[in-house]
């Protein structure tokens, strides 16, 4: 019998509501999700569908608004900041992307467009934003050394290298698979 993978991460029924002047923003609204040791997981959603809420949520950079997040089997909201800094310095890694990317080209073209004013030629262009690509395939050799992965992205060709694709609409999960 195999032997079963160990949960690391367990939201049970958060949400997150901001409140706006007169207005209520759910921005998560009761998601429940459980992320296991080598995961490899992409999280999906047009914008404002609460991906961003959610990886600050499990980044331990957020707390919810209501419900239950536990990491390694531990309440966060019982941690204090000391613990909680010691979750992100040793056990959370972070790659942010550039803001602003223009949706109709591919990642390795996005890396490319600021290159462009430059005085490198196309050669070099390409030489220096197949960075992003390596970035990628870096990421597959972490999953295969055992590591958990959450890759929040717009992207479809950066998503389909995950082995489970999570999507968000409107605060919700409606795919999980």
């Amino acid at each position: 019998m195999p032997k079963s993978k160990k949960e690391i991460i367990a939201i049970d029924s958060i949400s997150k509501i901001y409140h706006l002047g007169n207005n209520v923003v759910k921005a998560l609204d009761d998601v429940s999700i459980s992320i296991y040791e080598n995961d490899f997981i992409s999280i999906m959603g047009p914008s404002g569908s609460g991906k961003s809420t959610l990886m600050n949520i499990i980044g331990c950079l957020d707390v919810p608004t209501k419900g239950v997040y536990k990491f390694s089997n531990e309440l966060i909201s019982e941690m204090n900041d000391s613990q909680l800094a010691n979750i992100r310095n040793e056990k959370i890694g972070f790659v942010f992307q550039t803001f602003n990317l223009l949706p109709k080209l591919t990642s390795l073209q996005n890396v490319e467009v600021p290159l462009i004013y430059s005085p490198l030629g196309r050669t070099e262009r390409l030489q220096r934003s197949k960075s992003g690509v390596e970035i990628l395939n870096f990421f597959d050799e972490l999953h295969k050394a055992g590591n958990t992965l959450i890759i929040v992205t717009h992207e479809e060709s950066v998503a389909k290298r995950a082995k489970r694709r999570v999507e968000l609409f409107d605060g919700k999960i409606v795919v999980d698979e």
